[in-house]
C-alpha cells in the first residue's frame, strides 16, 4: 500500500469515527480508563490499518493487567455506507472494553490537532450533543427513523468420554456486522471434580468438534442421543471464530434460525446440558424467564437523552447483562444472576437502538412531535421527556469528595531499567449544588440536569472558600506537591484533588510517591473524617469497596499437651458466627514494625488495631487483649513455618502462659496451670539434701533449686557455670536430692572424659559417701563383670566417651534414670559417632555440664542442648535459619536477644565475675579501618617489595633460614598499619596520613566528652610519641608511660591520671604488663593486635580489676585486609607463627620452618 493510500485509508477512518460518534458506543467507565490507557502510552508498537470493501479495521496491542498485551481490532462502517463500530479484544471483557477506547484514542492523538474540528463527547456524563448544530442533528434522526419504518430484511435459511462426564455449553458473545453482539456457544464435555480454590465443581473441558468424516467427536460413552447429536451438529455447522488459549477453540456464531431452533430445543430436552459464562470455572448459568425488549429514554448529567434497551417485567436483567443475537431472535446472557434466556423482540430494532443518535434538550419537544406524526413509530418508541429549564438561586453548596485510584508513571531510576506504574489513593474536590457537581473553577454558575430539569444555578463562592477551609487537616493538593517537587508523569487530575501523606510528610519528588502516599486502601480513616465534617463521599469504579468493621464476638483457646516437655496453644475468634484462627493474625501482626508492642504515650485504655480479614471485612481488635495473648509467648509465635499452625511452647513458658490461659477461660488450662502452681513454689534455692556431706555455697544452692526446676518439668538442661565453680558438686547434690523425694527412677549414668573419671569418683565418695558408685573401666572382659556383677545394683555409673561407643549396646540395656554429659562439649558434632550414641541411650533426663557451651558457632549450642532438651531449639536444619544464621552472618541482635531468653530457662551459667559480684560487665568492641591513598599504595609498594626479598631468602637459604627476614618484612607492614613514619624509609617518611591515626582522633573526643578515662596501649613506644603530638594539635591532655620512664616519674604519672588530672595514658606494652592498678580508667583501646590474649587481657585489666566501679569498654583497632587481619585469623590455627611475628620470636615451642608457602601467601597478600 503506498504511504499516499495509506493517508486516504487514516483520514477516511478518522472521519467515520467522528461522524459516527464513537464515543457512543462506550459506558463512561470505558472511555475513561481508556482514556487513560492511550495518555499512559500503554498501545504498543505501531498500528495496523485495513481497508475491505466498505469496512475499515485499525488493530493493535494494548498492555493490560496480564503479562502478555491485548491483541484489540476496531472495526467501522466508512463513508456513511454504514454507522456500525464493531471492537474485539484478547481481554476477558472482549467487546467494547478500554482497550479499545485506548486503540481508538491513540489513532486519534496520532492524526494530531485535527481532530479538534469534530465533535468531543465527554466520558463522564455521556454524548453532550452540544457540538452538533440543531439540523445536523434533526437529519440524522430522520434517517435513524427512516431505517426504523423500513421492514427488515429477508433472512436465507473416533473418540469417546466415560460416563461420568455431562455435556456443558459456553456461552459467550461476539461482535458482528452491526451493534448488536452474536450469541456464540463451544460445546464441551465435563466431569465433576476439584477446582483449584474453588472446592467442588467441573473440570476437565474437552470441546466437542466435527471430524472430518462429519462425526462429532468425542462422542459419549453409550453413543449420541438422538436430540442431542442433532442439535449440536446444527450448532456447529454455522460461522465459527477461533479463540487461543492454551489449546485452539472452535466457537460456534449462533447467527441462524436453525442453529437458534436446534439451541432452544437442546435446552428445553430431557437432558439439557450444563451451562457456563465462558468457561467451566465461570459463572455457572440457569435457564431465565423470557423477557420482552422495550426501548427506554436515559437522560445524562447534562439532560442529553438516548434511547436503550430495556425490559418488560422490569429489572429481569442486571447491569451486566449482555443482549446477543441468537439466530433471528434475541437472548440475554446475565453472569451477575446466573441467568441465560430468550428475549422476546427484533435484533432489528436493538441494532437501531445502539445506533440511535444523542437527543440534546433543545430538540427534544421537535422529536416528541415528529413522532405523533408517524403512529406506528409512536407504538413502538417512547415519547422523550421533555426538558424544562429553571433558574434556582440560594442553593448552599456542599463539598463533594470523589475517590480515586490515581495512577502515574515513575521514569527510568537506578535499577529500575523500565518505567514504573504506581498507584496511590485520591480524592477528587467538587461542590454538590442540589444534586449538581461542578468542580471549584468551572464558571459562575452550576448546570446539569435532574428531575427532566435542565438547572442554572448561581454559585456561592463564598461558601465554597469556607467548605475549602474546613477541611481536614493532613491531606494536601496535588497544585502544592506540583510547586514542591516532581510528580508522576500521566496523573491525570485536577490540581484541587486531594492526596494523603504517610505520617503528615509530604513527597518531595516523584519516587517517593509510593512510600510517602497513602494507596486507595489506606484511605478509609481520612474518609470517615471527611464524612464526620460534613463531606459528600462517593467512589469511582476502581477504587475498593468500603470495608465492614467487625468484632470478634467471642474469644477461644486450647492448650493440649504435646509430648516430650511441649505442649500446643490454638487461637481462635469468632467473626459472624464463623470461627477465624487467630493465630495467622498475630504472627502477621509480630512482623510489622508500626505495631505497638508497648503502649504508647498517651494511648487511651480502649485503644483498638485494625486489619484485613478479607477484601471486604476489616477486624478492629482492642490492642490491651492483643498484647495480652502475645507477650507470654511472643518468643515462639514466630517459629512456625506454617502460619496457620498452633503455637508449640516449651514448658518452661508455663507460668507466663498459665495466668492468661486462666483469665480467658482456655480449654485444657488445667494441667498448665497445675504446673505453673509447682513452679511457683519452688525456691530460689535449695538446702542440702539427705545424704550430702558438706556444705554447699549459696550459688550452689540456687544452681540445685535449678536443676529441680528442670525435673519438675521434666526436660533436661546445661549447666555452664565457669571452671572451678563446683558443677560436680551441684550434680551429685542433685541426685541425692531425687532420690531422697523418689524422682529418680533407675540408676544415673555419667559420661566424661577419661581424664576426668577418677575426680568423679573422688567426689562422689567425699559428697555423697551413700551413693554405689560403678565407673566402667579396663578390657572388654573386665567391664562384662562389672555390667552383670556392679551395674544392677548401682546408684552412679561413670563411663567415658570413649568406652561409651564401644559398650553402647550394653549400655543401651538399661533405662538410666538420669543421663549426665561431663564436659559436654565433646558432642558439639551433632553428627559425630560420639553424638550418635549419646542420643541413643535410653533415659528419663539429661544434663550437660561445660564450662564453654559456644566456642566457635551456635550449631555446636544447639548440638549440646538438643542431646538434653530434645526440641528445645527445634530441628538443626530449622535453627540455622532462624538463630544461627541472621545472628552469625546478618548480626541481628534482636534473634540473638530472643535466643537468649529462650536459653535462660534450660542453661544456667555463672562466671567467677558473677559470683564474686565484684567486678563490672566488660564490653569489647573491634573497629576496623580501611586504609586508603598514599598510605594504601604505600602498605602495596612495600608488600611487593618484601614479599619479593623474603621470596629471594627462601630460594637463597630455605624456610628454616629465612625467619628473620621474613619477621622485618612484617614489622615493616605493621608499622605502615599503625603510621607510615614509623618505617626508616624514605618513601614512607613522605606519607603524612595515618588512617589508625584519624581514627583514633576521631574517637577519643566524644569520649572523652562522655567523662571517660582511657587507657590506650601500643607496642612501638615511637607510636605513642607520635599520638602524643597529635592529642597536643587537638588540645587533649595526657599523659605517657614506656619502658623508659623512671620509677619516681612513673608514680606520678599514674597519680595524676588516677585523680582524674588528665583524661587520657599513653602505655607501652612493656611498661604496662605489670604493676599497675589503673581502676580510674573506664576505657581500654588497643592501637595495635597483640598476639598474647593473656598478655591482652592483663593489660585491659589495669582498668578492670578488683576496685573498679564503672563499666570498662575495650576498642580494639585493626586495618581491614591487611597484615593486621592475617595475623589475627592466624592466632587461633598457627600460635608459633604468630607469637614469632608479634614477639620477635621469643615465645616459639617447635623447631623447624617458621611459616610454609600458605603462609607466606596469606600473610602477603594484597589489601582485601
Amino acid at each position: 500500500m503506498s504511504d499516499h493510500s495509506r493517508a486516504n485509508d487514516a483520514m477516511a477512518l478518522f472521519i467515520a469515527l467522528h461522524q459516527n460518534d464513537w464515543q457512543g458506543f462506550f459506558d463512561a467507565n470505558s472511555l475513561q480508563r481508556g482514556k487513560r490507557y492511550a495518555n499512559q502510552r500503554r498501545v504498543l508498537g505501531e498500528l495496523s490499518l485495513e481497508l475491505d470493501a466498505e469496512w475499515l479495521t485499525l488493530s493493535g496491542d494494548v498492555e493490560g493487567s496480564e503479562r502478555e498485551p491485548y491483541h484489540t481490532d476496531v472495526t467501522i462502517g466508512i463513508l456513511g455506507r454504514d454507522e456500525t463500530l464493531i471492537t474485539d479484544c484478547s481481554c476477558p471483557v472482549g467487546v467494547r472494553c478500554k482497550h479499545a477506547v485506548a486503540l481508538i484514542q491513540t489513532f486519534l492523538n496520532q492524526m494530531g490537532n485535527g481532530a479538534e474540528v469534530f465533535a468531543e463527547r465527554q466520558p463522564h456524563n455521556g454524548a453532550s450533543g452540544k457540538t452538533d448544530t440543531q439540523q445536523s442533528l434533526k437529519q440524522r434522526w430522520e434517517k435513524w427513523i427512516k431505517e426504523l419504518d423500513q421492514p427488515p430484511a429477508s433472512v436465507g435459511e473416533g473418540q469417546r468420554v466415560e460416563a461420568t462426564y455431562r455435556l456443558a455449553l459456553f456461552l459467550d458473545s461476539r461482535d458482528q456486522v452491526g451493534p448488536t453482539p452474536v450469541l456464540s456457544v463451544l460445546p464441551a464435555w465435563l466431569r465433576p471434580g476439584k477446582q483449584k480454590s474453588r472446592g467442588n465443581g467441573w473440570v476437565a473441558p474437552r470441546s466437542i468438534e466435527v471430524s472430518r468424516s462429519g462425526a462429532l467427536v468425542p462422542a459419549p460413552e453409550g453413543g449420541w442421543l438422538p436430540e442431542q447429536e442433532e442439535a449440536i451438529d446444527q450448532l456447529m455447522h454455522g460461522e465459527h471464530e477461533v479463540t487461543w488459549s492454551s489449546t485452539q477453540r472452535m466457537w460456534a456464531l449462533v447467527s441462524h434460525s436453525f442453529q437458534a431452533r436446534a439451541l432452544w430445543a437442546l435446552l428445553e430436552s430431557e437432558t439439557p446440558p450444563l451451562l457456563f459464562h465462558r468457561r467451566q470455572t465461570g459463572t455457572r448459568l440457569e435457564r431465565g424467564p423470557t423477557c420482552q425488549l422495550s426501548p427506554s429514554w436515559q437522560a445524562d448529567s447534562e439532560g442529553v437523552q438516548r434511547l436503550h434497551p430495556t425490559t418488560v417485567p422490569e429489572d429481569t436483567l442486571s447491569s451486566e447483562a449482555i443482549i446477543a443475537r441468537v439466530g433471528r431472535g434475541l437472548c440475554y446472557l446475565d453472569p451477575e444472576r446466573g441467568q441465560f434466556g430468550r428475549m422476546e423482540g427484533a435484533p432489528e430494532l436493538l441494532d437501531k437502538l445502539y445506533r440511535s443518535p444523542p437527543l440534546p434538550p433543545d430538540i427534544s419537544e421537535w422529536l416528541g412531535e415528529r413522532l405523533q406524526q408517524a403512529p406506528t413509530l409512536a407504538e413502538r418508541l417512547p415519547t422523550p421527556t421533555r426538558i424544562e429549564e429553571q433558574t434556582l438561586k440560594d442553593v448552599t453548596p456542599q463539598l463533594k469528595v470523589t475517590m480515586c485510584v490515581a495512577e502515574g508513571q515513575l521514569g527510568f531510576s537506578h535499577g529500575a531499567p523500565l518505567p514504573r506504574w504506581i498507584q496511590v489513593g485520591a480524592g477528587v474536590v467538587s461542590f454538590d449544588y442540589a444534586g449538581i457537581e461542578v468542580p471549584p473553577e468551572e464558571g459562575d454558575t452550576a448546570n446539569g440536569y435532574r428531575d427532566g430539569q435542565r438547572l442554572t444555578i448561581q454559585r456561592d463562592t463564598q461558601a465554597e472558600r469556607t467548605l475549602v477551609h474546613g477541611l481536614p487537616s493532613g491531606m494536601v493538593t496535588l497544585e502544592h506537591l506540583e510547586k514542591k517537587s516532581t510528580v508522576p508523569a500521566y496523573l491525570e487530575l485536577p490540581p484541587w484533588t486531594l492526596l494523603l501523606p504517610h505520617h503528615g510528610t509530604p513527597p518531595t519528588r516523584a519516587t517517593e510517591w509510593p512510600t510517602h502516599l497513602a494507596g486507595p486502601d489506606e484511605w478509609w480513616e481520612m474518609i470517615d473524617t471527611l464524612r464526620q465534617a460534613g463531606c459528600l463521599i462517593e467512589f469511582s469504579e476502581d477504587f475498593p469497596k468500603e470495608p465492614i468493621y467487625l468484632e470478634p464476638e467471642a474469644w477461644y483457646g486450647e492448650l493440649e499437651p504435646a509430648g516430650n516437655g511441649w505442649f500446643d496453644l490454638a487461637l481462635d475468634i469468632e467473626v459472624e458466627g464463623e470461627r477465624v484462627n487467630l493465630l495467622p493474625i498475630l504472627r502477621q501482626l509480630l512482623k510489622r514494625e508500626d505495631f505497638p508492642l508497648e503502649p504508647r504515650e498517651e494511648e487511651a485504655d480502649d485503644a483498638s488495631w485494625t486489619l484485613e480479614l478479607d477484601e471486604h471485612r476489616r477486624l478492629t481488635l482492642p490492642l490491651s487483649r492483643l498484647r495480652g495473648l502475645m507477650t507470654p509467648i511472643l518468643d515462639w509465635l514466630g517459629d512456625e513455618r506454617d502460619p496457620d499452625a498452633s503455637v508449640t511452647l516449651p514448658l518452661t513458658a508455663a507460668e507466663k502462659v498459665a495466668p492468661v490461659a486462666e483469665h480467658e477461660r482456655w480449654a485444657g488450662r488445667e494441667e498448665v496451670s497445675a504446673l505453673a502452681q509447682r513452679l511457683r513454689e519452688l525456691p530460689a534455692s535449695l538446702p542440702q539434701p539427705p545424704g550430702f556431706v558438706g556444705e554447699l555455697r549459696d550459688y550452689q544452692s540456687r544452681g540445685l533449686a535449678w536443676l529441680r526446676f528442670l525435673s519438675e518439668l521434666g526436660t533436661g538442661g546445661i549447666l555452664a557455670d565457669d571452671m572451678g565453680l563446683g558443677k560436680t558438686v551441684q550434680v551429685l547434690a542433685h541426685v541425692l536430692d531425687e532420690r531422697a523425694r523418689g524422682s529418680l527412677k533407675g540408676p544415673t549414668l555419667v559420661i566424661a572424659p577419661t581424664s576426668l573419671v577418677g575426680n568423679w569418683c573422688t567426689e562422689a565418695a567425699r559428697f555423697a559417701p551413700d551413693l554405689q558408685v560403678v565407673a566402667l573401666q579396663g578390657g572388654k572382659a573386665q567391664r562384662e563383670r562389672q555390667f552383670a556383677e556392679a551395674l544392677p545394683d548401682a546408684d552412679l555409673v561413670i563411663t567415658t566417651y570413649a568406652l561409651l561407643i564401644r559398650d553402647l549396646e550394653r549400655l543401651g540395656e538399661t533405662a538410666f534414670g538420669l543421663l549426665v554429659l561431663d564436659e559436654a562439649q565433646a558432642i558439639k558434632n551433632a553428627a559425630s559417632q560420639t553424638a550418635r550414641a549419646v542420643r541413643a541411650l535410653k533415659a528419663k533426663r539429661a544434663v550437660a555440664m561445660t564450662g564453654t557451651p559456644l566456642e566457635n558457632h551456635l550449631g555446636e549450642l544447639w548440638a549440646q542442648l538438643d542431646a538434653v532438651a530434645p526440641g528445645a531449639l527445634g530441628s538443626q536444619q530449622w535453627f540455622g535459619q532462624r538463630f544461627r544464621t541472621p545472628i552469625e552472618k546478618e548480626g541481628d541482635v534482636a534473634l540473638r536477644e530472643q535466643l537468649s531468653r529462650r536459653l535462660a530457662p534450660l542453661m544456667l551459667r555463672r562466671t567467677k565475675q558473677q559470683v564474686l559480684g565484684e567486678l563490672p560487665d566488660k564490653t569489647e568492641t573491634r573497629r576496623e579501618i580501611t586504609l586508603s591513598g598514599a598510605q594504601r599504595e604505600l602498605y602495596e609498594s612495600l608488600r611487593l617489595a618484601q614479599h619479593q626479598r623474603v621470596q629471594q631468602a627462601v630460594a637463597e637459604r630455605g624456610l628454616a633460614g629465612s625467619g628473620i627476614v621474613m619477621l622485618d618484612a612484617l614489622l615493616k607492614l605493621r608499622q605502615v598499619c599503625c603510621d607510615p613514619r614509623l618505617v626508616k624509609l624514605d618513601s614512607a617518611q613522605k606519607v603524612r596520613r595515618s588512617a589508625k591515626l584519624d581514627q583514633l582522633r576521631e574517637l577519643l573526643p566524644p569520649l572523652i566528652e562522655e567523662g571517660r578515662r582511657i587507657l590506650v596501649f601500643s607496642q612501638f613506644t615511637e607510636m605513642l610519641g607520635l599520638i602524643g603530638q597529635a592529642l597536643e594539635k587537638d588540645g587533649i591532655a595526657y599523659t605517657t608511660l614506656t619502658g623508659d620512664t623512671p620509677g619516681k616519674t612513673r608514680t606520678q604519672r599514674v597519680a595524676r591520671f588516677q585523680q582524674g588530672e588528665v583524661p587520657v595514658f599513653l602505655i607501652s606494652l612493656k611498661a604496662g604488663g605489670t604493676g599497675l592498678n589503673l581502676t580510674a580508667a573506664d576505657t581500654v583501646i588497643h592501637y595495635d593486635p597483640w598476639w598474647n590474649p593473656a598478655v591482652e587481657a592483663q593489660a585491659t585489666g589495669r582498668a578492670h580489676r578488683m576496685g573498679q566501679q564503672n563499666p570498662v569498654f575495650v576498642y580494639k583497632l585493626m586495618c581491614a585486609g591487611t597484615v593486621e587481619e592475617r595475623i589475627h585469623d592466624l592466632q587461633s590455627r598457627k600460635a608459633d607463627l604468630a607469637a614469632s611475628i608479634l614477639e620477635g620470636g621469643a615465645e616459639r615451642q617447635s623447631d623447624g620452618p617458621l611459616f610454609d608457602e600458605e603462609d607466606l601467601a596469606l600473610l602477603f597478600a594484597p589489601v582485601a
